[in-house]
C-alpha cells in the first residue's frame, strides 16, 4: 500500500510539472510576441545580437523579470526545468516554493532558491543556473549620432549601448544631412570624437548613479569601469573637454598624446591607455612634470617597475601632469656603404655610424685598381628622408637676392634635395697615404671610384671636340691646340675648367689641368647693331657730361 502511494505521489508531480511546463512555453511565445510587437518601434539602432563578452560573473549579474533559470534537482525522479523571473520579480519553483529574486545579484538568488529546494528534497542534489538573460531597455542621450530607446540584453555592457546609440546607418536615415554631406564636413567623427569616453553618467531606475570609463576597461580589462547594464537605465555621454582636461603621456609608449582626465587616475592606468610601454621604454626613469596655478614647476622621478612590485605607492595624478617615458640607449646600428668602379671588391660593406673611415672601407674592398681615376673618385650622400626638404630649401635660399643668383641657387638644389658630395680628397689620402684627408662615412653612402680616362674632354667653340690624351702640367691652351682651335665664335676669355670629381666651374687661373678634368669654350654671344649702339650712345652722353662739368668748373 505505501509502495502504491508513493507512485501515486510521483505521477502526480510529474504530470504537474509536465502541465507546468507546457503553460511556461506558451507564456513565453506570447511574452515573446508581445515583446517584438511592442518594442520593435523602440528600436531605432542595430538590434541586439546575444553577444557575450564571457561567462556571466555572479557577483556582477543582477537578476531581474524575465531571467529564464534551468531548475536541475538529482533526486528518487530526476527533475530538470526552466522556470522564469516573473513580472513581480519572483521565480516559482513546482513543489517548492516561491521566492523573491528581483534587484539581488546572481550569487545570492542561487543560494536562496538552492536553500529552499534542499527544504522540500532532503537527499540528492540540485542545482540553479541561468538560461537565458532577459532583455530590456535603456535609454542613451548626449554626445552620440542618436539619442534614442534601445533594447538591450542583461549581459550587455555601457560600450555596446555606446556602439549602437553610434549606428552611421540610423543617422543617416534621419535625413538630417544627406551622406555627401556627412562624407565631406567628417560631422560623424567630429560628434563622435568630442564624446567622452571616460566620464560617461549611468542613472539606475531607483536613483543611484554609477560611471563608465571605456577607456580604462579597454585598457586594462577592469569589468567595473565597464558595468553591466540594468532595466531602465539612463546612459548620458558627456563631451570630453580634453583641451583643459586632460593629462600628456609621451616618450616610450604605444600611443603619445593627450587623453582625457578622470579624478582618481593612476600612473600605471594612464600609461595602460596609452597603449602600454614600447619594448625601448625604459620604466626606472620616468618623469612626471607637474605646475600649480603659480605656474611653478614640479618634477618626479618615478620607478614604474618598482610601483606594479608593490615596493612604492602608485602616483595618484592630476590634471594637467605631463607623463614622459625615456626610451633605454640603443646601440647604434651603424649601416652600410656602398663602393663602385674600380676597387678590387666591389660591393656593399658595414660601418659603424661616423667612426668607419674611407680609408678602412677602401682597404675591405680590397683597394684600388690600376685603372682607378682617384681625382674624379666622389663620395655622394643620400639626404635624409625625414628632414623637410622645402623647410631647408627656403632657410638656405633667404640670403639670395638676385635674380641671377636665385636661378643659380635653383640649379644647385635639384641635385642637393637628393644627395650632397661628401668632400674628399682621393689622390691625397690613397694615392700619396695622407691620414690627415681621412673622411667618416655614414650609413647609404656610395663611394664611385670612376676608371681613369688618360684624357681631358675639351668641348665648346673648338673645331675638333672631344677626348684629348692627357699630358702632365699642361694647360688650357695645349688641349684647345690639340682639339683644332678654337672657332672665330669662340670667348676665349671665359674659358673653364670642369673638374671632374666636383663637377665644379673653375678659371685656369685657380687650378691645374687633371685627368677627367673638361675644358670648356663658351660661344661669344650675339650683339645687334642696336645694342652697341645703345653702349656707344651712354659712353659718349657720359664723355659730354664730364667736358661740360670742367668748363663749367674752369669758368
Amino acid at each position: 500500500m505505501t509502495t502504491m502511494k508513493f507512485k501515486m505521489k510521483t505521477f502526480v508531480a510529474v504530470f504537474a510539472l509536465a502541465v507546468f511546463q507546457l503553460c511556461i512555453s506558451q507564456s513565453r511565445d506570447r511574452e515573446d510576441e508581445t515583446r517584438s510587437s511592442s518594442r520593435t518601434p523602440q528600436i531605432t539602432g542595430s538590434s541586439v545580437s546575444v553577444v557575450m563578452d564571457g561567462p556571466v560573473d555572479p557577483k556582477e549579474y543582477i537578476v531581474g523579470p524575465g531571467d529564464i533559470f534551468t531548475v536541475g534537482i538529482l533526486s528518487s525522479v530526476p527533475l530538470n526545468f526552466q522556470v522564469p523571473v516573473t513580472p513581480e520579480g519572483t521565480v516559482v519553483i513546482p513543489t517548492v516554493s516561491e521566492v523573491a529574486v528581483s534587484g539581488l545579484s546572481l550569487e545570492v538568488v542561487k543560494k536562496l532558491v538552492l536553500v529552499e529546494i534542499r527544504k522540500k528534497y532532503l537527499s540528492g542534489s540540485a542545482s540553479f543556473t541561468l538560461f537565458q538573460p532577459r532583455s530590456f531597455t535603456v535609454s542613451i542621450k548626449g554626445y552620440v549620432l542618436n539619442e534614442q530607446s534601445i533594447i538591450v540584453q542583461a549581459t550587455n555592457r555601457v560600450d555596446a549601448a555606446i556602439s549602437i546609440a553610434n549606428d552611421i546607418q540610423v543617422y543617416k536615415s534621419k535625413n538630417i544631412l544627406s551622406e555627401q554631406q556627412i562624407s565631406s564636413s567628417q560631422i560623424v567623427q567630429k560628434i563622435i570624437s568630442s564624446a567622452s569616453t571616460r566620464s560617461i553618467k549611468i542613472v539606475r531606475k531607483d536613483g543611484s548613479t554609477a560611471v563608465a570609463d571605456i577607456a580604462k576597461y579597454m585598457a586594462t580589462g577592469d569589468a567595473t569601469s565597464n558595468p553591466l547594464l540594468r532595466d531602465g537605465d539612463v546612459i548620458i555621454v558627456p563631451p570630453n573637454n580634453i583641451q583643459k582636461n586632460f593629462v600628456g603621456v609621451y616618450g616610450a609608449v604605444i600611443k603619445n598624446g593627450e587623453f582625457e582626465f578622470v579624478t582618481g587616475d593612476s600612473l600605471t592606468a594612464l600609461i595602460a591607455i596609452a597603449g602600454g610601454l614600447t619594448n625601448m621604454a625604459d620604466p626606472g626613469h620616468v618623469l612626471i612634470t607637474r605646475s600649480d596655478a603659480s605656474s611653478s614647476v614640479t618634477e618626479l622621478n618615478v620607478d614604474i617597475d618598482r610601483i606594479r612590485a608593490g615596493e612604492q605607492p602608485n602616483i595618484a595624478l592630476q590634471r594637467g601632469d605631463r607623463i614622459i617615458v625615456p626610451s633605454r640607449n640603443t646601440i647604434d646600428k651603424g649601416g652600410v656603404v656602398v663602393v663602385e668602379g674600380e676597387v678590387v671588391s666591389p660591393g656593399s660593406y658595414a660601418v659603424i655610424q661616423d667612426s668607419t673611415k674611407l680609408s678602412e672601407i677602401i682597404s675591405r674592398a680590397g683597394g684600388i685598381t690600376n685603372r682607378a681615376g682617384l681625382n674624379a673618385a666622389t663620395i655622394i650622400r643620400e639626404i635624409d628622408a625625414g628632414l623637410d626638404r622645402e623647410v631647408r630649401y627656403l632657410q638656405l635660399r633667404k640670403g639670395y637676392t638676385t635674380n641671377e643668383d636665385t636661378i643659380y641657387f635653383n640649379n644647385e638644389m635639384v641635385f642637393k634635395n637628393r644627395y650632397e658630395i661628401v668632400s674628399a680628397d682621393f689622390v691625397a689620402l690613397i694615392g700619396e697615404n695622407n691620414v690627415s684627408k681621412d673622411v667618416r662615412l655614414r650609413n647609404g653612402d656610395r663611394i664611385i671610384v670612376p676608371a681613369n680616362t688618360n684624357a681631358v674632354y675639351v668641348f665648346g667653340e673648338v673645331k675638333i671636340p672631344g677626348f684629348i690624351q692627357f699630358v702632365k702640367e699642361k694647360g688650357p691652351d695645349f688641349y684647345i691646340a690639340a682639339a683644332g682651335g678654337e672657332t672665330e665664335a669662340a670667348q676665349s676669355g671665359d674659358i673653364k675648367i670642369i673638374k671632374a670629381g666636383t663637377k665644379q666651374w673653375l678659371s685656369p687661373s685657380e687650378t691645374t689641368i687633371e685627368e677627367g678634368d673638361y675644358v670648356w669654350i663658351p660661344k661669344e654671344p650675339y650683339r645687334p647693331f642696336s645694342y652697341y649702339m645703345t653702349i656707344y650712345s651712354q659712353f659718349f652722353g657720359i664723355i659730354a657730361t664730364v667736358v661740360s662739368l670742367v668748363i663749367l668748373v674752369s669758368q
